[in-house]
């Protein structure tokens, strides 16, 4: 899942809103509008989110 996060297009410096939106392009209509794929999708969106959170980390420890 990490190559998905790295083919989102989005900065380090990103909010987790700009996170969340470019990983719903990368979603298919029916698993964006099947209620029966809900919580496969919030993980996904948290998975995305937690990838975007360690590379923020990173780049705080070395931002000097």
């Amino acid at each position: 899942m990490y190559g998905t996060y790295l083919r989102l297009n989005i900065t380090v410096h990103d909010s987790w809103r700009a996170v969340v939106r470019a990983a719903a392009r990368k979603l298919t209509r029916r698993a964006l509008r099947d209620p029966r794929c809900r919580i496969a999708r919030k993980r996904f969106y948290r998975e995305m989110l937690d990838y975007h959170r360690q590379e923020q980390e990173i780049v705080a420890t070395w931002r000097l």
